[in-house]
């Protein structure tokens, strides 16, 4: 167990038994400790519309195009090229002005590493000029139906049957490009129940969607069975692929390497410590959030949308999620052919 500071100490001991007006620690705490409607979701929106996109090669043929959502990286080979994640919205047609500069000759394959919109509002624009939509079976379950997140008290519309994917996976799979192979690599739930790695072994570059943020805490969708001890065991799973000169594609933030992909585990493994910590004081949610568990690390990685509070919030979430119903609303069988409006 991480070795805790005498600050975090002196936080615990100071919430005594006799301060609290909140019930114990409990599955039912969880519903009712939300934050803000559409709050985290609106600070994202408004970053993702602001920054500015940047562009880089990082290796022969291997573009990233990052700060208009979720980053986007393109493959150009010869069997046919692909794209990874399609960015938000309101940047979908910027990012693929840039895309057709760094593959001209039109993109074959599109993966989605999850189903969050930062990383699939792109989906139908690309499916329509041809692209073939790759994904986890969960992710397209989830895009094809709507979707409620109980922590943020946010609701999102399924998409337009086209931006769905047509080829859905539950298991690793190859994906020849010629020069090189996509390796997708499905895993457990982790980030979201739908999450899938991108491996290219001849550039060596990992692309791991939102299991990792570089520089920034992750969101953890307890909506989609995504939970802190989910994407810790995924970057565990991940390290061994890393070596000295992989480059490591992040959800979010600045290109990476296995450096920064274990400070990043390193970080959620004293998080989790902490706040397992607190639980076993039988301590409620509200004197969780408190006793801030993450204070120590919000200065590195809480300086975006994704404070140190709203981080521990999603973890409490997380923990809290019935698996059987998985903090979802009923789901109707009539599946929607296009966005509606909320």
């Amino acid at each position: 167990m991480v070795q805790h500071t005498a600050d975090f100490e002196s936080r615990l001991a100071s919430i005594g038994k006799d301060q609290r007006n909140v019930g114990p620690f409990s599955d039912q705490s969880f519903p009712h400790q939300s934050f803000p409607r559409d709050g985290l979701v609106a600070k994202s929106r408004i970053a993702y519309q602001t920054t500015p996109l940047a562009i880089e090669e990082i290796r022969p043929g291997v573009f990233v195009f990052r700060g208009a959502g979720g980053t986007v990286t393109a493959v150009s080979a010869s069997h046919g090229s692909a794209v990874i994640d399609t960015g938000f919205g309101p940047r979908v047609e910027e990012i693929r002005r840039a895309l057709a500069g760094a593959v001209p000759h039109g993109v074959r394959w599109l993966v989605n590493t999850h189903w969050h919109f930062d990383h699939t509002d792109g989906n139908q624009t690309f499916a329509e000029a041809g692209a073939t939509i790759v994904a986890h079976a969960n992710c397209r379950t989830r895009l094809s139906r709507d979707q409620y997140v109980p922590s943020l008290e946010w609701r999102i519309p399924a998409s337009p049957r086209m931006a769905w994917p047509t080829i859905t996976l539950d298991g690793s799979s190859d994906f020849d490009l010629g020069a090189e192979t996509l390796q997708l690599l499905p895993q457990p739930p982790s980030h979201t129940d739908g999450d899938i790695v991108v491996y290219m072994s001849s550039a060596d570059v990992l692309v791991t969607g939102d299991l990792f943020t570089n520089g920034s805490y992750p969101v953890i969708d307890e909506s989609s069975e995504g939970s802190l001890r989910g994407m810790i065991e995924a970057i565990e799973r991940l390290l061994p692929l890393v070596k000295a000169n992989t480059v490591v594609v992040p959800g979010h933030g600045p290109i990476a390497n296995r450096h920064a992909l274990a400070d990043f585990l390193d970080m959620l493994h004293a998080i989790e410590d902490r706040i397992l910590v607190l639980i076993d004081a039988d301590l409620s949610v509200t004197e969780i959030i408190a006793a801030t568990p993450t204070v120590e690390f919000d200065s590195t990685w809480g300086r975006g949308y994704v404070t140190g509070e709203y981080f521990a919030r999603m973890i409490l979430a997380g923990l809290g999620v019935d698996k059987k119903a998985a903090g979802r609303e009923p789901v109707s069988s009539e599946k929607s052919e296009g966005r509606k409006e909320e």
